[in-house]
């Protein structure tokens, strides 16, 4: 993340902020999350019935998300 932060411009702190809520809102849905699908499977609930029902939170995340990385793109807090 660190070669990719510097050729953007970003901060370090920001990368990193955008690649774990990359990874923290996928993991939600993603079919290939082992714990995703063990967790459906216990409760018996079909993965496109969770698909219906995590969509709406997904957009709220992404869009949160986008809007928090625009703050810390904004005001620019690093080390240099």
């Amino acid at each position: 993340m660190v070669p990719l932060a510097d050729v953007l411009g970003l901060t370090r702190q920001t990368a990193v902020l955008a690649f774990q809520f990359g990874d923290g809102f996928t993991n939600s849905i993603i079919p290939t999350s082992s714990e995703l699908m063990a967790y459906l499977a216990v409760a018996g609930i079909p993965y496109t019935k969770w698909v219906k029902f995590i969509k709406p939170l997904m957009i709220v995340w992404i869009l949160s998300g986008v809007v928090l990385l625009l703050i810390a793109d904004a005001i620019n807090i690093g080390p240099f």
